[in-house]
């Protein structure tokens, strides 16, 4: 079932483009009410929002809820939602970026969810994430192995080897997610971040926070995604201070594995990852491997 926990899609085209996308999957598809509702930047109202989110974990003939972008809006919704209609009817959950505020309310209780492509967002559902999406939820068997994005340089800002469960996001939406229910758990866990249209200096002022809030230092390890758009404009030159060094001054003193590079983030060619479920990293090699299945 396509829901939009968020923002609506830009237009009908898209939604039309999503649904074909899923059933070249092989998935029957069908539309939440509020899919393409408009109230300002919102698919719908919150209650309208909330209302196709816990239908479609009630019933019994959906088998997966596909966000079709983010935007804005999920802390909206989880106001509203009863989590306790997830735990009762766990399903598949698929979305990213606003998405992860959700994802980190599922983890709360305990329920996996993935965070992969949205079909109705512009990154869209190429062959690539197509292949990596059917993996994760089609098949009951870990993912393996991550692949690195081949448009980007692989590095390596700390040595080390660690494993824990897998959790992480969109860095503006951990650190909202802080002094809520749902607030980002990091400790003893694998931790992958990303982020788009956000400067170095803002990335640091997340980070910082994050930092200030007792997270990402108790982490097993840290995993660098894609960074779209987010050089610097405002902070160039001598007065800047790239993304690389930003981020080996703010995470390199932890002393723990990290490194960057992974398929993860706001582009085409993106992995679908699994909440939850345990990890290993390896981040000499600049290798994430997931050690469990996300599906039974």
């Amino acid at each position: 079932m396509l829901v939009s926990p968020a923002s609506p899609p830009a237009g009908q085209r898209h939604v039309c483009a999503a649904r074909q996308a899923l059933k070249r999957l092989g998935f029957k598809v069908r539309l939440g009410r509020a899919v393409s509702q408009r109230y300002g930047y919102l698919a719908g109202t919150d209650r309208e929002r909330t209302r196709d989110l816990e239908n479609a974990f009630l019933d019994p003939a959906i088998k997966g809820i596909f966000c079709t972008r983010g935007g804005y809006g999920t802390s909206r919704l989880l106001e509203h939602f009863d989590l306790r209609l997830a735990h009762r009817h766990p399903k598949v959950l698929l979305g990213f970026s606003d998405i992860t505020v959700l994802h980190l309310a599922l983890q709360s209780i305990g329920i996996v969810s993935f965070w992969g492509p949205m079909p109705a967002a512009s990154t869209g559902l190429n062959d690539f994430s197509a292949s990596w999406l059917s993996r994760a939820i089609m098949q009951q068997a870990p993912l393996g192995r991550v692949p690195l994005d081949c448009q980007s340089p692989a590095g390596v800002l700390r040595k080390g080897k660690a494993a824990g469960r897998l959790t992480g996001g969109t860095i503006t939406l951990l650190a909202a997610s802080l002094g809520t229910a749902y607030e980002v758990q990091t400790k003893g866990r694998i931790v992958f971040l990303e982020e788009i249209n956000e400067e170095p200096y803002r990335i640091d002022r997340m980070l910082t926070q994050l930092l200030a809030a007792g997270k990402l230092s108790d982490a097993a390890g840290i995993v660098l995604g894609i960074f779209q758009d987010c050089a610097p404009r405002l902070f160039t030159g001598k007065d800047g201070l790239s993304l690389e060094k930003m981020f080996a001054d703010r995470l390199r003193p932890l002393g723990i594995p990290i490194f960057s590079g992974l398929a993860i983030g706001h582009m085409a060619d993106q992995v679908t990852l699994p909440y939850g479920v345990t990890a290993r990293i390896d981040a000499g090699k600049c290798v994430l491997e997931i050690l469990e299945p996300g599906v039974n």
